[in-house]
């Protein structure tokens, strides 16, 4: 037996393959009505997703933006330093602390004090102040908000957009 992709229903019957918006599920009979019924051999997405459901790719959206790009915010946010876990490291050498040491007086496990000094975790954003406070150093950096006009034309800094732009200024000249 299988379980309807739409509503979780177990499916006592074959499977309805239907595409909605682009996408192929295997749906229960009630469910096949919401999208247009499609045939196994029209589609290899059909026979992919109907067999293997759970290997499925999900998305994650990052709360940080990723370096290098534009925080659509027009105020400064703050970024993870690259070198972080480095800093950490370093700031816990020079006081000639033991991780465990820091762990007890931080309240951070030893395990994600590890985890962070070799850049296998991101501190989230309330271990990273507690970090900067504890060791007295900056572990994020300001981001400043992207403004066009403040950038050259035939910068690094140009977006798909200016690129139409400046196309079709040239195209009307």
């Amino acid at each position: 037996m299988s379980t309807c992709e739409m509503c979780g229903n177990e499916i006592s019957s074959r499977p309805i393959n239907i595409e909605i918006e682009g996408a192929i599920l295997a749906v229960c009979p009630s469910c096949a009505k919401h999208g247009k019924q499609v045939t196994p051999k029209t589609s290899k997405r059909a026979q992919v997703s109907s067999r293997r459901p759970h290997q499925q790719k999900t998305t994650v959206q990052r709360k940080t933006p990723i370096r290098g790009t534009r925080p659509h915010d027009s105020r400064a946010t703050n970024e993870l330093v690259p070198d972080y876990y480095e800093k950490v490291r370093l700031a816990r050498q020079k006081m000639k602390l033991s991780q465990k040491d820091v762990s007890i007086q931080t309240k951070i496990s030893v395990q994600e004090l590890q985890s962070i000094e070799t850049g296998k975790m991101r501190p989230p954003d309330d271990l990273v102040k507690k970090l900067e406070k504890f060791f007295g150093i900056k572990l994020t950096e300001e981001l400043k908000p992207y403004r066009a006009q403040d950038q050259k034309k035939g910068t690094a800094f140009q977006t798909l957009g200016d690129v139409v732009v400046l196309k079709k200024k040239k195209d009307e000249d």
